[in-house]
């Protein structure tokens, strides 16, 4: 931990580079775990007006003149309403967006080591977020039911029905029954938005940890976040695809390698490797917080007993709440005592700094050497 990584040099980087370019207040790499969120209210906005339209049935009667089914209704809002089409293009290409700006957010982490030990409820919510996301993503393209949607649902299908055990109900309940039907669409239509909204909550468990975290960008970067959405939306406009027939086997087309890089995968090593390979990525995933990589465990600060007076600056400042506020002993003139929850402390000194009294030390490292080491290093600048 005490070492900066390659990766991290590179960040560093290009963190500089962006900071002469523009000023650091409006770095986007400051940003990294902010702008996915600002993303989310996009999707969010934009996926309500499309669920204002929206059929979700998959009736195939062709003879019929007045066809009404998912996909007519999806067409209806591209073609007839105003501005449909680039609120639906929006809608995708922001998606896109949230899982680049996720997978950005999960590297610079990575990076800087800021996922061990008292993070590691950041990390394992963090990666169920990611799942969720990506899953909410492709049931996206599901409920457009085209011949691409056909293909994924036949493909999801197919792969859930390969798990031991269990296969055969989550295909079942995928598919809302024994065959696809109009009650398909009814379940992707419920797991997009459900699962959309459920957001929320993974988030708050996400931030819970965290006296302060950064979850809103600056204006000027939302905007321009926003801008760059719509440039995509006007330089690749969404195309045209052929409905759904339940009677052919369609074949992948057009493939989005944000969200439908899993089906490529499918398609090239079949249901019983695809699965193991992904139980190995979420494997390597979950346990990345562990202490693998031999880094050294963060030693805790630590309270003088005899100088802390209760005045509550180390355990507000402190951006873990690893610092609590406990009755003093009878025999103290103070009311409160600071302790420290060595599980959550990280070892980053903030404490020492916002403490007054010389009443915190980190380990092998007293507030007087901190201080004097703060005035050499601004004299030296």
């Amino acid at each position: 931990m005490e070492k900066t990584s390659w990766l991290n040099n590179i960040f560093l980087v290009m963190e500089d580079i962006t900071n002469k370019v523009m000023k650091s207040k409006y770095n986007p790499f400051y940003y990294h775990g902010a702008l996915p969120q600002f993303i989310m209210y996009i999707l969010f906005l934009s996926g309500l007006l499309l669920f204002a339209y929206y059929v979700p049935t998959i009736d195939n009667a062709y003879n019929s003149k007045n066809l009404v089914n998912a996909y007519t209704s999806v067409d209806y809002i591209t073609e007839q309403i105003p501005f449909g089409a680039v609120i639906r293009a929006a809608h995708r290409y922001a998606g896109d967006a949230m899982v680049i700006f996720i997978v950005l957010h999960a590297i610079r982490v990575w990076a800087t080591d800021r996922f061990r030990q008292y993070r590691w409820v950041q990390w394992i919510s963090g990666v169920v977020l990611f799942l969720m996301v990506m899953f909410i993503g492709q049931t996206g393209y599901y409920l457009i039911w085209d011949e691409r949607s056909l293909l994924l649902t036949r493909m999801t299908v197919s792969a859930l029905a390969a798990i031991p055990f269990c296969g055969e109900f989550l295909s079942h309940w995928f598919m809302n029954g024994r065959t696809i039907s109009n009650l398909t669409l009814s379940n992707f239509l419920f797991i997009h938005i459900g699962l959309s909204f459920s957001l929320m909550f993974a988030l708050w468990i996400h931030y819970v940890r965290m006296t302060r975290p950064v979850i809103t960008p600056p204006p000027a970067l939302n905007y321009a976040l926003l801008g760059m959405v719509f440039i995509l939306v006007y330089i690749f406009p969404l195309t045209e695809t052929k409905m759904a027939n339940m009677a052919t086997q369609p074949t992948m087309s057009e493939v989005d390698v944000i969200f439908l890089w899993p089906y490529q995968l499918l398609a090239a090593v079949g249901e019983y490797p695809f699965w193991i390979i992904m139980l190995l990525l979420l494997i390597g995933l979950c346990v990345i917080p562990g202490n693998i990589y031999g880094a050294k465990p963060v030693e805790a600060a630590e309270v003088v007993n005899n100088k802390c007076v209760g005045c509550r600056l180390c355990s507000l400042d402190c951006p873990y709440q690893a610092i609590e506020m406990v009755p003093a002993p009878a025999d103290s003139r103070f009311k409160l005592l600071a302790t420290v929850k060595a599980q959550r402390c990280s070892g980053c000194g903030v404490c020492v700094g916002a403490c007054a009294f010389d009443a915190i030390d980190l380990p092998n490292l007293e507030d007087a050497q901190v201080t004097a080491k703060i005035k050499e290093l601004i004299e030296a600048s």
